[in-house]
């Protein structure tokens, strides 16, 4: 009891209690700092989920003329070929790609130039977003990312081909010139739009399954 009442006596009781709640505060404070960042990193990570869906959507819409015109372009390139009742369809573009070039090459490679112009910003946005999504470490984005790259490919190599049926001064019996005709000549619209569909496909299953992770949380 005499200790008891030394401790009564002499501790200073309110300061005790002040230094408490101090401590008790700062780890409130932690707590709630702590949940604020959970919450903020939350709120980016769908935010920047949703900017992704809307590019990818946009990208894919507005990429539907430009392979339209590479369809347009082969019929032209077999409909200059000798043998148009072929069945082997690249066989025969391939017969009538440099006639068509000469012909229309440099009209049409322009006219799908002017419609890859309307696309650009929309790819440059989608491959800005594809890099900036590396930042979150998201689990499985890897497979998103390569998605992202494979349908930004589609227009590099629509980009490729109105650059190859632009050029009506190249020698086209240069094996190596031959040979970059034959390449591009393998872009074909099912090709382009089987890509898109499968790309499109990815992205939405990584948005799908990273929504309900975050709203696990």
């Amino acid at each position: 009891m005499p200790k008891l009442a030394y401790l009564l006596t002499t501790v200073d009781w309110l300061d005790v209690v002040r230094t408490a709640a101090s401590v008790v505060t700062a780890c409130l404070a932690y707590v709630a700092l702590k949940n604020w960042r959970r919450q903020d990193k939350a709120k980016r990570e769908a935010e920047f989920l949703d900017a992704l869906i809307e590019a990818t959507h946009a990208f894919i819409v507005d990429m539907a003329k430009p392979v339209t015109m590479v369809e347009m372009a082969r019929i032209g390139m077999r409909s200059h070929g000798d043998d148009w009742d072929n069945q082997d369809e690249n066989g025969a573009i391939a017969h009538g790609a440099v006639a068509y070039i000469d012909a229309w090459g440099e009209r049409d490679s322009k006219r799908l130039f002017d419609a890859l112009n309307e696309v650009r910003p929309g790819a440059i946005r989608l491959r800005s977003l594809g890099t900036k999504g590396q930042v979150f470490e998201f689990s499985n984005y890897r497979a998103c990312h390569q998605a992202i790259t494979s349908l930004v490919w589609q227009f590099d190599r629509i980009e490729a081909f109105a650059g190859m049926i632009g050029s009506t001064s190249w020698n086209w019996r240069n094996p190596h010139v031959r040979a970059s005709l034959d390449k591009v000549l393998t872009i074909t619209p099912g090709d382009l739009q089987q890509h898109l569909g499968s790309g499109n496909v990815a992205v939405l299953t990584f948005a799908q399954t990273t929504y309900r992770t975050l709203y696990r949380r």
